[in-house]
């Protein structure tokens, strides 16, 4: 008889399955439009029924999205990582070149994924919601590393956060627009160097 799949190689299955499914719906919504494709059209690219698409995804916005953006917590934690013994604003740089450098080993997916996003209105409003997130999440980090007699200084870490977020933002897109080109970590730290927070 043979033996059940152990639940390390069905986890496996299940992403690899996740990723081909996400590859093709991907490529369908850059070439035609995320509002002209329909779960029938993603299911007939990939060979399988519209069932199955719903065992792996609740909707499309799920295919684009899922769960390779980062959470508020992951940005938090990985902007932890470089706060000590560094300015405010070279941590948050350091921040966005991380998730950069992680982008610039999938790029095909990213550039499509990113393109995807910043031409259709629903989606561009939900990654907007996830920018006011890791924003909630950064504040009260970066506040704390100003000096306690800095005036304002909530208001100056939400203002450098977006600062930050406008600055990943410019890069992606040019990065995501050309199929050559400098990577997606390089145009961050070229972005990044256009802006200068005194103090921090």
């Amino acid at each position: 008889m043979r033996e059940p799949a152990t639940p390390g190689l069905r986890m496996k299955t299940r992403r690899a399955v996740t990723e081909a499914l996400t590859d093709t719906a991907l490529e369908l919504f850059d070439t035609t439009g995320f509002d002209q494709v329909t779960v029938a059209d993603i299911v007939a690219a990939a060979g399988i029924s519209q069932r199955s698409f719903f065992r792996y995804f609740s909707n499309k916005e799920d295919v684009v999205f899922g769960d390779r953006i980062p959470s508020a917590n992951e940005v938090r934690d990985e902007l932890l990582r470089h706060l000590d013994g560094n300015p405010a604003w070279e941590a948050l740089r350091s921040t966005f070149r991380a998730a950069a450098v992680e982008m610039d080993d999938d790029k095909g997916h990213w550039k499509r994924a990113t393109r995807v996003i910043c031409h259709t209105p629903g989606l561009r409003a939900r990654y907007l919601e996830k920018h006011l997130a890791w924003t909630d999440a950064l504040a009260p980090e970066i506040a704390s590393r100003f000096d306690q007699e800095t005036p304002d200084a909530g208001l100056k870490a939400q203002t450098m956060i977006n600062t930050a977020l406008g600055c990943f933002d410019v890069a992606l897109m040019r990065w995501s627009d050309s199929d050559s080109g400098p990577a997606l970590a390089a145009l961050v730290d070229e972005v990044f160097g256009f802006v200068r927070f005194p103090h921090t």
